[in-house]
């Protein structure tokens, strides 16, 4: 039986979703393997182009256990199969001895390789590198980002859209950037007025549902007539619709399965047509 209702505010994450354009991941592996010992700096190089070819045992859609240095699938935080660094799989019993409770992702310990920001993390942190060290060469990375040498393609005809419908729905920004760089991001983007409410350093996944509950005090707005707009599944999309919120996961590497979200698109152009019919005035179907 199909639901109806109405979109009222429509939350997007950032990076991976407001934008396509890749080549900061490859700036943030330079400046991750020029922090790793100089014998593991071949390595690094190798295993990221691996993990971009799809030939190595981590890509996105996996977790990254950084304390037992073991890759993860799993579905919903159950994990059914692990394997090495190496590609050697463990076998059912010492899978289940392992992970015998679901996940609990954070940023550190236990990664959710959603996007493409988490690679370069997870090599790093393979060869030796801290959290703080991923830390620095991120905010080095976001502070080359807001340089005029960074350039964005902006989607025009995602941003008409936008402007279409910031009269009728509440438009919010929830982003685990920073507030500085992530402004001027925006800026490059042509999108720096187009929210009604901003929320920077969101630590998404661990405090998304604190954060969905703050925006609907802001905006009044009931989780049920929410839209959750993102690239990462464990982030934006199965916390938002625990909550009952409406999701679209942007899905450019195909790791979403039917039922993981309301609406899978492959870019950030797939979610024109569904904003579309909130310009329309129209109801939401699910």
């Amino acid at each position: 039986m199909k639901e109806e209702r109405t979109i009222k505010a429509v939350v997007f994450d950032l990076d991976g979703t407001l934008y396509e354009d890749t080549h900061h991941f490859d700036y943030y592996a330079e400046r991750l393997k020029a922090r790793t010992a100089a014998e593991h700096q071949g390595n690094f190089e190798d295993d990221y182009q691996k993990i971009i070819k799809g030939t190595h045992p981590l890509r996105i859609g996996r977790v990254y256990d950084v304390s037992r240095d073991l890759i993860l699938i799993h579905k919903n935080g159950m994990v059914s199969e692990a394997f090495t660094w190496d590609g050697e799989k463990l076998d059912d019993m010492g899978v289940r001895d392992l992970y015998s409770e679901k996940l609990t992702f954070d940023m550190d310990t236990m990664t959710n390789v959603g996007d493409l920001w988490w690679v370069p993390n997870s090599i790093g942190r393979h060869y030796g590198l801290t959290s703080s060290d991923a830390a620095e060469a991120f905010m080095e990375t976001r502070t080359f980002m807001t340089t005029p040498d960074f350039q964005l393609n902006t989607i025009q005809a995602f941003n008409e859209t936008l402007e279409g419908v910031k009269e009728d729905v509440q438009l919010v920004l929830l982003t685990n950037s920073p507030e500085e760089d992530s402004e001027i991001i925006l800026e490059k983007l042509g999108l720096k007025d187009s929210f009604h409410v901003k929320v920077f350093n969101g630590n998404k996944p661990l405090k998304t549902k604190e954060r969905f509950a703050m925006i609907k005090e802001k905006t009044g707005v009931e989780y049920n007539e929410m839209l959750s707009v993102g690239d990462n599944l464990i982030n934006e999309i199965q916390p938002a619709k625990e909550l009952g919120c409406f999701t679209i996961l942007i899905d450019p590497h195909e790791i979403g399965d039917q039922g993981d979200a309301d609406f899978i698109v492959s870019n950030i152009e797939g979610v024109v047509p569904i904003l579309a019919e909130l310009v329309l005035r129209k109801t939401m179907v699910k």
